[in-house]
C-alpha cells in the first residue's frame, strides 16, 4: 500500500482527580483511499489496572509510568517525543537495549495472558542485529511502525 493511501487519527483523553492521572483513553481511526477504516479504543483506568498488576506473578510498571510508556505505543509516530523517554522506562537495567523480560513487564495489564516469547515475532520485525533486545533505533522503528499499538491492542 502507498504511503498516501493510509491517513490516520488518534485522539487521546486524560481524565484527572486533582494532580493525579485515573484514566489515559486512546480513539484510533485508521483511513484508506477507498473510504474504509478502522477503528480501534483502548482506556485503562489506574484502579483496573492496579488490580491488574496486584494479580499477576510478574513485574510490572507502576500506573504512572505505564501511561507514559503507552502513550508512543498507541499514537505512534504521533508521540515521537515521548519515545526516548518509555524507552528509558523500558530499559530496567539501564543496559541500552530492551529485551523480552523487560518488555514483558509493560504487557500484563494490557495483554493479560500474553506469553513473553510471543514478543519475539514483533521484535525480529525491527530487531536489525538478531540479538533479540531492542536498542532505541529499533524501538523507534516498532513504533513509528504501528508495531506497539498491535501489541497494545492484543494483535500478537
Amino acid at each position: 500500500m502507498a504511503k498516501n493511501d493510509y491517513k490516520a487519527r488518534v485522539d487521546e483523553t486524560i481524565k484527572m482527580h486533582g494532580n493525579r492521572i485515573d484514566e489515559v483513553e486512546y480513539v484510533y481511526i485508521g483511513f484508506r483511499k477507498n473510504g474504509e477504516h478502522e477503528d480501534y479504543h483502548r482506556a485503562v483506568t489506574r484502579a483496573d489496572y492496579e488490580r491488574v498488576a496486584a494479580t499477576i506473578q510478574k513485574p510490572t510498571l507502576p500506573f504512572d509510568k505505564f501511561i507514559k510508556v503507552l502513550r508512543p505505543f498507541m499514537m505512534g509516530a504521533f508521540a515521537h517525543d515521548d519515545i526516548p523517554e518509555a524507552f528509558r522506562l523500558l530499559d530496567a537495567d539501564h543496559s541500552g537495549t530492551i529485551d523480552i523480560g523487560e518488555l514483558a513487564a509493560f504487557m500484563p495489564a494490557i495483554v493479560p495472558n500474553s506469553n513473553p516469547y510471543i514478543l519475539l515475532h514483533h521484535i525480529q520485525q525491527v530487531d536489525k542485529n538478531n540479538d533479540f533486545k531492542l536498542n532505541l533505533e529499533e524501538f523507534t522503528a516498532l513504533i513509528h511502525r504501528g508495531i506497539g499499538r498491535d501489541i497494545t491492542l492484543g494483535r500478537l
